[in-house]
């Protein structure tokens, strides 16, 4: 956690990035955001499943970041929060599912043992597809579960990502030299990688459409 919180902040002090946050998954990514299971204060469990929402684990100013606004409550507590108890942010239809006409901010979540206190509301965004529907996400704090992985999210100047990459990493290298950086790209990069499986379909349709056309072409011709 420490780490992380310095990381950031030399990240941020570099002339070329305008923000910067840590997250354990990227949306859109090919493997999608993990599914979670909860217990939420004051909601009887429906069925045999318990209730389940995708999840992430972001530092804070995550939000800002990706333009992602709060419709209500705030942002996490600082990474050298040791006061504040554990935190969640969730998002809009996390709380039409799950919170349908209630309070929701303060309201409590469990999750592997430890309890949350939900802090603040955050508009639906994309998370794995294009035009899907609204669906219920949860984000934890980085401050409260640290992890060995991340991913760095910066938002750059314009025209300055081609040297970002160098810079990341010599702040990283400055940090501790045995932490690699790998896998930098910008986010069209990301998603156009991510995005393959969807266009395979639209390249196979390119190939069998005029096969098939003459194959109309002959079925008319026959008759």
């Amino acid at each position: 956690r420490a780490f992380a919180a310095r990381v950031l902040e030399r990240l941020r002090g570099l002339p070329t990035v305008e923000g910067a946050a840590l997250s354990a998954a990227v949306p859109l990514d090919i493997h999608g955001l993990p599914l979670r299971s909860f217990a939420l204060e004051g909601r009887a469990q429906e069925g045999a499943a318990p209730d389940a929402a995708l999840s992430n684990v972001v530092s804070p100013g995550y939000f800002q970041l990706l333009d992602v606004p709060f419709v209500e409550g705030a942002d996490f507590a600082d990474l050298h929060d040791t006061a504040a108890p554990p935190q969640v942010v969730v998002n809009e239809a996390f709380a039409r599912r799950f919170l349908p006409a209630a309070q929701v901010l303060g309201r409590r979540l469990t999750n592997r043992g430890v309890t949350y206190t939900i802090i603040g509301v955050v508009r639906d965004s994309t998370y794995e597809s294009f035009g899907e529907a609204p669906t219920p996400a949860v984000f934890y704090s980085y401050r409260d579960r640290p992890s060995a992985l991340g991913e760095m999210h910066l938002r750059t100047r314009p025209g300055a990502e081609g040297v970002l990459a160098s810079e990341v990493q010599r702040v990283v290298l400055e940090l501790d030299a045995s932490l690699p950086v790998f896998n930098v790209r910008t986010m069209t990069e990301h998603i156009d990688k991510n995005l393959i499986l969807r266009k395979i379909p639209a390249r196979l349709f390119l190939v069998v459409a005029p096969l098939l056309l003459g194959l109309v072409a002959m079925g008319v011709y026959a008759v």
